[in-house]
């Protein structure tokens, strides 16, 4: 029997691909060797994919559903000062990583990269559990078909929301807790990523609201394009 795996992910450029690649080899093949420069690299490719996030989660549905102007500031500026922290989180994360903990995350991030089989294209993602995948496929085919969307409103934003928590737990929870850190650390880190999901769980919610179908359409397909199988 095949086995499909669901995976829910957004798509990365060529060159990206091929850094993140690239320091993925370096740090399995040449960490403990003091090489001191792999953390700084890590991170900073940890970086880029997280703009890359940022561009895919945040920046293209707002292109798709245009809001209002004074709400489109405020969320903007919401989203930078979010960004801002995560930022400061991901580079103090990694400065602070032995060999042994750069080359545990280093393979969790090799994990992550996947070329789509059809396309060629590079992608980060994540696997997503079945009930959680049949979910978001059923919705669509509901959005595209169904004007009426106070009827099923809150189920899409139930589940974006329980998306954003999966996509924090494979980001950041998981890494995190494959390496020691600090009470302090732990505690500023938590924070700011509890902060970044709160900010954009409000957003979700409510941007979704503001909609009118034929917006819902067109974001339904950028959602499409982030969900995925993977045939073992």
């Amino acid at each position: 029997m095949t086995e499909i795996t669901a995976l829910w992910g957004f798509p990365i450029n060529d060159e990206l691909h091929l850094d993140a690649q690239t320091t993925v080899k370096k740090i399995q093949d040449d960490c403990g060797k003091g090489i001191k420069t792999l953390n700084e690299e890590a991170s900073n490719i940890i970086v880029k994919l997280t703009h890359h996030g940022l561009e895919h989660y945040y920046k293209r549905p707002t292109e798709i559903v245009p809001i209002p102007p004074v709400m489109k500031k405020t969320a903007d500026g919401g989203i930078k000062v979010v960004m801002s922290a995560v930022q400061l989180v991901i580079k103090q994360f990694f400065k602070k990583r032995n060999d042994s903990e750069l080359k545990q995350l280093s393979q969790l991030l090799a994990n992550m990269l996947w070329l789509h089989p059809e396309s060629d294209v590079p992608h980060l993602v994540f696997i997503v559990h079945d009930n959680l995948h049949q979910r978001a496929l059923i919705l669509i085919e509901q959005v595209r078909t169904d004007s009426n969307t106070r009827t099923y409103i809150d189920e899409v934003i139930e589940t974006l929301c329980e998306l954003v928590e999966l996509s924090i737990t494979n980001y950041y929870h998981e890494p995190t807790t494959r390496v020691e850190m600090g009470n302090i650390t732990k505690k500023t880190a938590d924070m700011s990523m509890n902060q970044a999901e709160k900010g954009i769980n409000k957003l979700i919610n409510k941007l979704l609201r503001a909609v009118n179908h034929k917006q819902l359409v067109e974001l339904s397909y950028h959602l499409e394009s982030m969900i995925h199988s993977r045939v073992a």
